[in-house]
């Protein structure tokens, strides 16, 4: 596909994990945009899939199902939910890297890391380069910016993709894409 691809996500997302660990590898120019999923969620005025208890419970199901039908791993984050802020601007300050993106995901979703805790992912050298870029007001009003653009772009949940201005919502759309 040569059109643009735009992929709205957050790390505290685990079907944005699912759907990035198809994405990355299809032939898309794939533009990611990183986005702070409570805030989407909040400007519509309604909860959030882990703020309903029976949906959340459910839902975490679904993932783990979904997860192992498609042999990707997947694991409880050390404390869920958290403040994936910081994870989103180090992405936003690495140009929005495949790898970076991939590595946040991964220590997330597939390995249980606390991804709101900075010092953990200030562990990994490839993202301790980023950290003075991402703590800076340039990255804060970056995401902020994404947030304005998904709201715009009537994103109302991650993942999201948009083609050619046509909305796709979840990790299941993934043939309606191709």
């Amino acid at each position: 596909m040569s059109l643009p691809v735009h992929f709205y996500f957050d790390f505290i997302s685990p079907y944005s994990y699912l759907a990035w660990s198809w994405v990355k590898n299809e032939d898309f120019i794939l533009k990611p945009v990183p986005v702070t999923l409570a805030q989407v969620i909040h400007s519509y005025e309604t909860k959030g899939p882990a703020e309903i208890a029976p949906k959340r419970d459910y839902l975490w199901k679904h993932c783990l199902r979904s997860a192992k039908r498609r042999g990707i791993p997947f694991v409880m984050p050390a404390k869920l939910p958290f403040n994936s802020s910081y994870a989103l601007r180090l992405a936003i300050a690495s140009g929005n890297d495949s790898e970076i993106i991939d590595l946040i995901f991964r220590l997330a979703w597939a390995e249980g890391k606390d991804i709101g805790d900075p010092d953990v992912l200030l562990q990994y050298p490839e993202l301790k380069t980023l950290d003075e870029v991402a703590s800076g007001k340039e990255m804060r009003r970056a995401l902020k910016a994404n947030v304005a653009q998904a709201i715009e772009n009537k994103v109302f949940g991650t993942p999201t993709f948009i083609v050619n201005d046509e909305l796709f919502w979840g990790d299941d759309c993934k043939n309606d894409l191709l």
